[in-house]
């Protein structure tokens, strides 16, 4: 069994235990009676969503304390990997359904490499270890990042592998460490290229989202290209019953020319938007927003403030 910090909680680790859908119910229940004993957190959300999404100051703060709850909600998923057994697990992707499993059907039955871009939302390690069982069964997942592994990351990796699938962190910090991922994709794996991150991870393209002059770090045209990969567009995000993989229009990547390049970030671009105007509360990175942005944009400065109670969401996203 991993060794759980010792800092958490027996309450948690209770919590954590139960099944996927008990844990929401109790999760939610428990967050709304503190909340109405003690008053809600204020973590700023709310005037950004009533500004950005322009939502009525009733439904900004309703979506403000969701952002709490799923900050709660998304600790206790990462415990949940490390304290629930392999068969209740197992048991847990029964409650994680997919919007369009015909197109990771069509996907998988091509043999070819397959890219899957998701955004930091939900509780997306289960997720998408759910879709490699029923969809890529065999093939190993590899998570590309730029940066190392975390002892709670390398501690779930392992338990997602006893699941049963192969799964490992693959750093790209330089051309070699691309080169390893296009050949790992070549060799069959499934990549994961998280779609949101922001400019300073590289190749940076102007991406602008809910009316800002966003850009995000940019690298699935290439890799698409360079794998002959089908792309595919994920958001992956919770629910009170269980989990919903969203899936996006599924596309490829022909040229690098600059006019190709254009066409795939404005797919892109549309999916993140897509994204967050449906779930905006399950987004982790809300409060990194100003790294998306030009030094003179301030329209993010209560949201994008890092709180110390979003800490662990950016850390384990």
């Amino acid at each position: 069994m991993t060794e759980i910090d010792p800092r958490i909680g027996s309450l948690a680790r209770r919590i954590a235990g139960l099944p996927l859908r008990m844990r929401r119910r109790v999760l939610r229940t428990t967050f709304t009676l503190s909340g109405l004993v003690r008053g809600f957190e204020k973590t700023g959300h709310a005037r950004l969503f009533q500004r950005l999404l322009r939502q009525p100051s009733r439904e900004a703060r309703r979506l403000e304390r969701e952002v709490v709850l799923h900050n709660v909600q998304t600790e206790a998923e990462w415990l949940a990997l490390l304290v629930r057994s392999i068969p209740a697990l197992k048991r847990d992707t029964r409650r994680i359904a997919v919007s369009d499993p015909a197109a990771l059907e069509r996907a998988a039955a091509t043999g070819r490499p397959v890219i899957l871009t998701p955004l930091h939302m939900g509780a997306y390690v289960l997720s998408l270890a759910c879709l490699m069982i029923r969809f890529f069964p065999g093939r190993p997942l590899l998570v590309l990042r730029q940066r190392d592994d975390m002892p709670l990351e390398t501690a779930v990796i392992e338990r997602i592998r006893e699941v049963g699938v192969e799964m490992r962190f693959h750093q790209v910090t330089d051309r070699m460490g691309f080169l390893e991922a296009v050949r790992f994709a070549r060799n069959g794996a499934v990549i994961v290229n998280f779609c949101d991150l922001d400019p300073a991870y590289g190749a940076p393209a102007p991406m602008p989202v809910l009316g800002l002059e966003t850009r995000f770090a940019f690298g699935t045209d290439t890799l698409a290209r360079l794998t002959n990969a089908l792309v595919v567009p994920l958001a992956c995000t919770m629910e009170p019953e269980g989990d919903l993989v969203r899936v996006g229009p599924t596309f490829e990547v022909h040229s690098s020319a600059p006019e190709e390049r254009a066409r795939v970030a404005a797919l892109v671009r549309a999916h993140i938007e897509a994204s967050l105007r449906a779930r905006p509360e399950q987004w982790h990175l809300w409060s990194a927003l100003r790294d998306y942005l030009p030094v003179t944009d301030t329209v993010t400065d209560d949201a994008s403030r890092t709180k110390e109670a979003d800490e662990p969401i950016r850390t384990a996203a």
